[in-house]
C-alpha cells in the first residue's frame, strides 16, 4: 500500500511539472508572439508615417513646379529640412536632396543603346579630378549596354565577370542606385565610394546636372585646368549672397568659369541646365524610442512625382 501511494506521489509531481514546463512554455510563447505583433505594429506605423512624410515633399516638389518651374536652387522651399513632427510616442522628420547636382550614370548610354560622348568625356573628366582611371567609364557603359562587346581596354562584358569569383554579371540595364557601381570592373576594394558625392542613377536618359546644386568637383571637372579650391569659393560667395544660376549662360561670366575651353563649353553644354527633377527624400521615423530610417527617390515629370525607388536601409 506504502508503495502504491509513492508512485501516486511521484506520478503526481511529475505531472505538476509538466504542467508548469507547458505553461510557462506557453506563457513564453505568448510574449514572444506579442512582441513580434507590436514590432510589426511599429515596422507597419512607422512605414506609413515615412510615406506620409514622402507624400508632403512630393507635394513641395509639385507646388514649386507651379509656382517657380523655370529654376531650382538650395534657397527654395523644398530644399528646406523638414523639422521634426511630433507624432504619437516619436516623432518624424526629414529633407530633400537635389541628385540632379550629380553626374548621371545612366546618361552615358542614349535611349537608343549608343554611346553618349559627351557625357562620356565629362565621366572621365570626374573620374580623373577624384583619382580614378579614365578608362573605368568604358566598364561603366558596358555594365549598362545591351551588347557584349567590350568599348575598350578597360571594357568588361559577362565573358570577363564569369572568369572571377562569385561575381554579379552584368545586367544590360540602367543603374537603379550608385552602390552598384561595386560590382563593376575597377571600382572594387571600395574605390567606388570615391564618387558617390558626385554621381546619381536618375532613371532619366536627358536628365541635366543643375549648377545650382552642383557640387564643387563635378563642376571643377568642366575643365581639367580649373582650380577646385577656385570653384569652390566662387560658388559660396555666389550662392552666399543668396543668389543662384538663372541659366546656364551665367556660369561662363564669373571666374574661375570663365577659362573653360569653348569646345568643352559647347561639348558639355546639353548635359548642364538649371532645373531639377530628381530627388532623395531622407525621412527619419521616431517610435517607441526605436529609430526607422527611409529613403525615396522621387522623379519630378510632367508636373508630377513619381517614387522610382524605396529603401528601409539605414542612411
Amino acid at each position: 500500500m506504502k508503495q502504491q501511494h509513492g508512485i501516486a506521489l511521484i506520478t503526481i509531481l511529475v505531472m505538476i511539472a509538466l504542467a508548469t514546463i507547458l505553461a510557462a512554455t506557453i506563457a513564453k510563447r505568448q510574449a514572444a508572439t506579442a512582441e513580434s505583433m507590436a514590432y510589426l505594429m511599429r515596422q507597419n506605423q512607422s512605414l506609413m508615417y515615412a510615406k506620409s512624410a514622402e507624400a508632403f515633399f512630393s507635394e513641395l516638389l509639385v507646388d514649386d513646379t507651379e509656382n517657380a518651374a523655370d529654376v531650382d536652387h538650395l534657397n527654395e522651399t523644398w530644399a528646406q529640412p523638414m523639422p521634426p513632427f511630433l507624432v504619437e510616442d516619436g516623432y518624424v522628420m526629414g529633407r530633400l536632396e537635389d541628385e540632379s547636382g550629380k553626374f548621371n550614370l545612366n546618361s552615358l548610354v542614349t535611349a537608343d543603346g549608343a554611346v553618349n560622348e559627351p557625357a562620356k568625356k565629362w565621366f572621365e573628366l570626374i573620374l580623373k579630378r577624384v583619382g580614378l582611371s579614365e578608362q573605368l567609364s568604358e566598364a561603366v557603359i558596358d555594365w549598362q549596354d545591351s551588347d557584349e562587346l567590350p568599348i575598350g581596354p578597360m571594357g568588361a562584358e559577362s565573358n570577363y565577370y564569369q572568369g572571377l569569383p562569385n561575381a554579379a554579371l552584368p545586367p544590360n540595364a540602367k543603374f537603379h542606385s550608385v552602390e552598384q557601381l561595386k560590382l563593376v570592373r575597377g571600382f572594387e576594394d571600395n574605390r567606388y565610394k570615391l564618387l558617390m558625392p558626385y554621381v546619381t542613377t536618375a532613371p532619366l536618359n536627358d536628365s541635366q546636372v543643375n549648377i545650382n546644386t552642383a557640387p564643387a568637383v563635378v563642376l571643377a571637372s568642366l575643365d581639367e585646368k580649373l582650380d577646385i579650391n577656385a570653384v569652390q569659393q566662387a560658388l559660396d560667395q555666389k550662392f552666399g549672397q543668396q543668389e543662384h544660376f538663372a541659366n546656364v549662360s551665367d556660369l561662363w561670366q564669373i571666374p574661375p568659369f570663365d577659362q573653360v575651353a569653348a569646345e568643352n563649353r559647347n561639348q558639355f553644354a546639353s548635359l548642364l541646365g538649371v532645373k531639377s527633377n530628381f530627388f532623395k527624400a531622407r525621412i527619419e521615423v521616431m517610435l517607441s524610442e526605436r529609430k526607422r530610417q527611409f529613403t525615396s527617390d522621387l522623379v519630378r515629370e510632367d508636373n508630377k512625382v513619381y517614387v522610382a525607388y524605396r529603401s528601409m536601409a539605414p542612411f
